[in-house]
């Protein structure tokens, strides 16, 4: 055993006082009943996207995109597909009326298998989804545009009746009852860069009309339950354009405030993050109160911006240490926003390509690689997936989750408790960013009904991650003791430790 591990076991095995028979100090961390930040989480989830090419999936390697999500244990999935892959046989019957068009689709070719391999998983094991189309169907090049849907966008009204008819047919026909939101075309702010065309014309008045026909479309076949997304709009200044007019003029449509954030190193390590999303929480709130009690804000995209290559779409950074540090950073300080789900971009390389005309190359964004064979590094579970897996198994759907009572103006310590809904088990997740170990107590004020007294400690870093046979995340430790008495313990330097009563 090494010796900061032997130190950090002797600590954890320090005598355990209750929290009422000793003063609590400065440095001190409590988690009291009424510092809780959200009473029922949504929970922690992923991309999860139809595949675009299933021919480069064989069987194995969907054996091993199942085991890893079922480890992962995500209570969110975004599945995206797109209706250029389903539609056939469109008829415009020669004249310019859209309401005349008809079509018909393909619900049998590759990509509806994917589709539906992903949502029976989901089915299965209880899995909440956002499903949603990319873009609107045509080509910028109106020689070629045969729908002639581009300028319109997703104001068109044939956009409601394909999204009502997929909607009808994965949701009644299939069953697959854990869609619960819709996304109305992807980023519909995004309509400046590489990639971003088919929202060339898109404007908040064309996405809102969108929203309506759909909704309309959806309620009228008897999809009331579902949810449209809010903006699922990308960045500060493309959610505040947003979101303020989904909340003065759509207040009754829509119940999910949806966003993307790709965040820079600079502003996770700062806090600037967290303290950007609680300004941008707190003036959605003062236009819809219902904000943070009976509607949720949700981070639907989830990653950080340095090590992107902007021609590839891939990040030069996923497969470090650091970048599973930040993006649990990343979570905490959006929980702390008072956030209510995040869903990291993304699974799996597989998902994604960008296509030229010699050849297509995977976006590298990935928790790890489905395309490789068994002997590539690049297959192989990168670290980021760990520290989320820790997360998502930790911050369940339904807990409790805390923040601690200390005001700390240490921008290097982060920290969230959690509870689960009966109240029997929970944990917390502590971030040290320093270049130096911190000793600190924590204790959790409100009861927890767990008799085992067991808990079960997690060190993120790069030199005490421990992963058993399969290539999964298990225990640096076992130690006894209960959440509700204090317990000193020391975090390595810019780690991540995950305690839990439970096994994750």
């Amino acid at each position: 055993m090494k010796n900061k591990e032997l130190l950090l076991l002797l600590t954890f095995m320090l005598p355990i006082t209750s929290c009422n028979q000793q003063n609590l100090k400065t440095n001190d961390v409590v988690f009291e009943k009424q510092n809780i930040v959200i009473d029922s989480f949504n929970g922690l989830g992923v991309e999860w996207g139809v595949y675009e090419d299933t021919n480069k999936i064989a069987k194995e390697q969907w054996d091993r995109i199942y085991s890893a999500v079922k480890r992962l244990n995500p209570k969110l999935v975004r599945c995206m597909t797109n209706f250029d892959w389903i539609v056939k046989n469109f008829d415009s019957k020669g004249n310019d009326d859209i309401n005349d068009d008809t079509w018909e689709y393909d619900f049998t070719n590759k990509y509806m298998i994917n589709c539906c391999e992903i949502l029976d998983f989901c089915q299965e094991n209880d899995i909440n989804v956002a499903f949603g189309v990319w873009n609107v169907i045509g080509n910028v090049d109106e020689t070629k545009d045969e729908w002639k849907m581009i300028k319109n966008t997703s104001a068109d009204i044939r956009w409601a009746k394909l999204s009502a008819d997929l909607l009808e047919y994965l949701v009644k026909i299939k069953g697959y009852t854990c869609i619960k939101y819709f996304v109305n075309t992807n980023e519909p702010n995004y309509t400046g860069a590489i990639g971003a065309s088919k929202n060339a014309y898109n404007t908040y008045d064309t996405w809102r009309q969108g929203v309506l026909n759909v909704r309309k479309a959806f309620d009228e076949i008897g999809l009331n339950d579902i949810d449209i997304i809010g903006g699922d709009t990308t960045g500060f200044n493309g959610c505040m354009d947003y979101l303020p007019k989904i909340a003065n003029n759509l207040n009754d449509v829509v119940n999910n405030y949806g966003i993307h954030m790709y965040i820079s190193n600079y502003d996770i390590d700062n806090g600037n993050f967290m303290n950007n999303l609680k300004s941008m929480f707190s003036e959605i709130k003062k236009i819809d109160n219902k904000l943070g009690v009976s509607k949720d804000m949700i981070i639907w995209e989830a990653g950080l911006l340095d090590g992107k290559n902007v021609q590839t779409d891939c990040n030069a950074y996923i497969a470090n240490y650091s970048y599973g540090i930040r993006m649990a950073d990343y979570t905490i300080q959006s929980i702390l926003a008072k956030i209510n789900g995040v869903v990291y971009w993304d699974l799996d390389d597989g998902m994604h390509f960008m296509y030229n005309e010699s050849n297509a190359t995977p976006k590298e964004w990935g928790m790890f690689s489905s395309l490789n064979d068994s002997s590539s590094l690049k297959q192989e579970y990168r670290p980021w997936y760990h520290s989320s897996t820790l997360l998502t198994n930790l911050l369940t759907r339904d807990c409790k989750i805390y923040k601690a009572t200390t005001a700390y103006d240490d921008t290097t310590f982060r920290c969230i408790a959690s509870i689960d809904k009966d109240n029997k088990n929970g944990g917390f997740v502590a971030i040290n960013r320093k270049s130096e170990e911190v000793t600190k107590s924590f204790v959790l004020k409100e009861a927890i009904n767990n008799t085992l007294n067991k808990m079960y400690v997690y060190i993120f870093n790069e030199n005490s991650l421990r992963l058993d046979s399969d290539g999964f995340v298990v225990e640096n430790y076992i130690i006894d003791g209960s959440l509700n008495n204090i317990t000193n313990i020391t975090i390595p330097a810019n780690s991540v430790v995950v305690v839990s009563t439970r096994r994750l």
